[in-house]
């Protein structure tokens, strides 16, 4: 499991070794430590390792001799300093590291895990075969690892499949995003940023989104397949924030237009899930309240923690 210290890896690793699996997990060296505890909880076996580094991962390669590999490892959505040489350094070049050195090794399944961002603008639900129209540099630098990784698994019959995630939320998500800082707003009574009302997304509960990426690591006939996953159904930023201050029981005083809208929204932004029906059995288990209510504990413990300041309002819509 690579970028096993981050919100999709923390909770992937999780449920991995509750499944009784030996989980080996890559962090960046000196990247951000705080979900290391939980990850350290899981019985899972931390490796700091420097993906762009060749050599580094042929040898942790032959070490683990690996034989699912789930690749979540990325340079954070809001690092947006980052120079273009690490961003494609960490989307491109750290997969190529990947596939080079799993070559001719038994290996059952590689999961990609990629991202709604490769997609373009639309009004209706995004299909995995449509053009890739990525408007963010973030988008690009995954759709350049998507063409490059189900390219190579056509070309070689490599046992790759592609995991294209939507909005997921909950438990480990970062805390500055919106759930996290609308539970934070209804829990302390501040006031939120938000977008202009009618900007949406599709969101997943992280634990439906596990689910479906340990399905793609089973399922017969995926392998070269890009396989969306998402609820299916697009919610606007203030449905969700109405919906927070339902379960909380508490009112969100929002901001409505404090927060610009940044290249990515969209007035629709939706997954079409028929692949992920038809060809890993799997559906979100979870209503949009019923995610949120086993997300709001959590949160609720970050902020005993002191964990919840997280970022000025700026990214709360994001």
């Amino acid at each position: 499991m690579t970028g096993a210290g981050g919100f999709v890896g923390v909770n992937l690793c999780r449920e991995l070794a509750a499944a009784g699996a030996e989980v080996h997990g890559t962090v960046r060296p000196g990247g951000s430590a705080w979900r290391l505890d939980a990850l350290g909880q899981t019985g899972t076996r931390v490796r700091p390792v420097e993906l762009t580094d060749a050599g580094a991962v042929r040898r942790l390669v032959a070490e683990v001799r690996p034989e699912v590999v789930f690749h979540a490892a990325a340079r954070s959505a809001y690092d947006r300093d980052a120079a273009l040489g690490a961003a494609a350094a960490d989307a491109v070049l750290t997969l190529a590291h990947l596939l080079d050195a799993l070559a001719g090794r038994p290996l059952r399944r590689f999961v990609l895990l990629g991202s709604s961002l490769v997609y373009g603008a639309g009004d209706a639900p995004h299909r995995e075969d449509e053009p890739l129209a990525p408007a963010t540099r973030r988008g690009a630098a995954k759709a350049a690892a998507s063409l490059l990784a189900l390219q190579h698994a056509r070309e070689t019959g490599f046992p790759l499949v592609e995991a294209r995630l939507f909005s997921l939320y909950g438990p480990w998500e970062p805390l500055h995003r919106l759930i996290p800082r609308a539970i934070r707003a209804a829990l302390l009574g501040e006031e939120l940023p938000l977008t202009e009302p009618g900007l949406r997304r599709d969101p997943v509960f992280v634990d439906d989104a596990v689910e479906a990426c340990l399905a793609a690591a089973e399922a017969p006939g995926v392998a070269g397949r890009a396989i969306n996953v998402g609820s299916g159904r697009e919610v606007a930023n203030e449905e969700l924030v109405r919906a927070v201050a339902e379960v909380t029981g508490r009112p969100v005083r929002t901001l409505a237009g404090a927060f610009p809208a940044r290249a990515s929204d969209r007035p629709h932004w939706a997954a079409d899930t028929t692949l992920a029906r038809e060809l890993l059995g799997w559906r979100p288990r979870h209503s949009l309240r019923e995610g949120l209510a086993r997300t709001v504990p959590w949160v609720e413990e970050r902020l005993e923690e002191g964990l919840g300041e997280g970022r000025a309002g700026g990214d709360a819509a994001g």
